[in-house]
């Protein structure tokens, strides 16, 4: 008898942790999206109303995620984008809590996290990611397949724009967007 209630507790245990694993989410109101030079790494820059508590430096393996910016956004409302976060690493923990260039301008004169003992202080998370292909749905779980996915496109129409319909490819101060929910797949 003991044995069943063990078993059973086991069983709702693991349940309970799918549920909860399969979809962190983290909610910001702007957002930033940098090409981190060989496609497809970016940097995904995510400010503003993310709890003190979130924790950072947690990314062990390559997790699918989707960054869905909300349709009140002025920029990229409605699009969202498929990414493979890069898992940390002794230099580069993922998240990471970060102050950048410009501090609570949010302007992003530049990518780099600052060396500070408050790195908090601009409620900003930096993640290290991969945009994927928006044909990467499937991979997704089904009430997600049905955004409206946009991707990287190579080259330029004839006006010199480039093709590709990422968030933050247009210069700044252009290249803000939000409010966003990043979900990631566990």
């Amino acid at each position: 008898m003991m044995k069943k209630v063990l078993l059973a507790v086991v069983i709702l245990f693991s349940f309970i942790s799918k549920i909860h694993a399969d979809g962190h989410v983290i909610k910001a109101d702007k957002s930033m999206l940098y090409f981190a030079g060989l496609y497809p790494s970016y940097l995904l820059y995510l400010q503003g109303n993310i709890p003190e508590g979130t924790k950072d430096n947690w990314v062990d393996k390559d997790y699918w995620a989707v960054l869905e910016i909300d349709k009140s956004s002025k920029k990229h409302g409605g699009e969202a984008v498929i990414f493979k976060l890069k898992k940390t690493s002794k230099a580069s923990p993922q998240p990471e809590w970060c102050v950048t260039q410009g501090g609570g301008k949010f302007d992003g004169k530049g990518p780099a996290c600052l060396n500070t003992d408050k790195p908090k202080s601009m409620n900003q998370l930096r993640f290290k990611v991969k945009v994927q292909y928006k044909d990467t749905k499937e991979n997704l779980p089904k009430e997600y397949q049905s955004l409206n996915f946009v991707q990287y496109e190579v080259g330029y129409d004839d006006n010199g724009v480039s093709l590709s319909q990422l968030p933050g490819r247009l210069p700044p101060p252009n290249h803000i967007f939000g409010p966003v929910k990043l979900t990631i797949f566990k």
